[in-house]
């Protein structure tokens, strides 16, 4: 489902050049659940940018689907992100004037993914949060806005979806509910690249990638 080729971004510091994605080789397969750990400031971010077409790398290749998407412009990665790529974002992303059901459809509707309302709900059901749908996010805990972006980034049945920190806001529970959803999820054939510092998520259903420096090498 993805596929990267010395995939390279550079970042000026100082008056000094660093890569803060150097030359990075992977191959993420259709359903396949990939974790990517990793210390703050190696890269990840930065990588998920690249392969979510929000940073343009300077070098290399971004294969999705079996399609370079590298030199995609900015119309096309919105239109890619809008069906087949979501990125769950690191950090509170919901939108304060908007109830938690409007926040999961609104962003799709707005691209032409139609009344998700219903598929909305039934996520929404299996997060616990049913009764929530027409609460602010103020009124939501911060694990309650973090399932609210899950569920946005599933709703209208994306290719891949890419999660930075995904369960970092999340209690023992709720970080059990997600993961196994996540399996689900990747049984059905969606592909998962998500983030973390926790290795205690990560189990042998997974692939275990490693950052450093740039660099990204399987565990």
């Amino acid at each position: 489902m993805l596929k990267t080729v010395q995939l390279t971004k550079t970042f000026s510091r100082q008056d000094n050049d660093f890569d803060a994605v150097h030359s990075v080789d992977v191959e993420i397969g259709k359903g396949e659940i990939c974790a990517l750990t990793g210390p703050s400031g190696c890269g990840k971010s930065t990588f998920f940018h690249m392969i979510c077409g929000i940073t343009k790398p300077d070098a290399g290749q971004i294969i999705f689907d079996g399609t370079d998407v590298s030199n995609y412009n900015a119309n096309q990665w919105a239109a890619l992100r809008a069906n087949d790529i979501s990125y769950v974002l690191q950090g509170d992303s919901l939108l304060t004037n908007l109830t938690v059901l409007e926040n999961i459809c609104l962003p799709h509707q707005l691209t032409g993914s139609g009344d998700l309302k219903e598929s909305a709900m039934a996520l929404l059901k299996e997060f616990g949060l049913e009764n929530m749908a027409n609460d602010v996010p103020v009124n939501l805990s911060g694990g309650e806005r973090r399932r609210v972006a899950i569920a946005r980034a599933f709703v209208h049945g994306p290719k891949m979806v890419v999660a930075d920190e995904p369960t970092s806001d999340l209690d023992e529970e709720n970080t059990a509910l997600i993961l196994e959803f996540f399996k689900r999820q990747a049984k059905s054939g969606k592909t998962i690249i998500m983030s973390t510092h926790d290795l205690s998520v990560i189990d042998d259903s997974m692939t275990h990638l490693v950052m450093r420096k740039g660099v990204i090498n399987k565990k």
